[in-house]
């Protein structure tokens, strides 16, 4: 299972549609893995955001996954999505 973070809000406007988009600066969406999501949260969303992480099974996906170094030149890995991700890829969604 992989995981992609966003506000919550931003959830509840997508429902029923495409999930996610690749941002024009980017070539992928970021993900992590279950152990990634505390850091990655931390990181990257005010600590009085409501965000949800989205749950992706990678192997569902029409999109290629790709384990790559983080944007910051870190030796860790994340798994970086190659399309976008769809409301019905979604298995579960964890509020953080």
């Amino acid at each position: 299972m992989i995981y992609h973070l966003l506000l919550a809000r931003e959830w509840e406007s997508r429902q029923g549609s495409a999930t996610a988009a690749i941002p024009e600066q980017d070539e992928f969406l970021h993900c992590c893995d279950e152990r990634q999501l505390a850091p990655v949260r931390k990181a990257y969303f005010p600590p009085e955001s409501k965000v949800v992480a989205l749950g992706v099974d990678p192997t569902l996906l029409s999109a290629e996954t790709r384990y790559e170094p983080g944007s910051g030149g870190e030796v860790e890995r994340f798994p970086h999505v190659y399309g976008p991700i769809e409301a019905l890829d979604v298995i579960s969604v964890l509020d953080l």
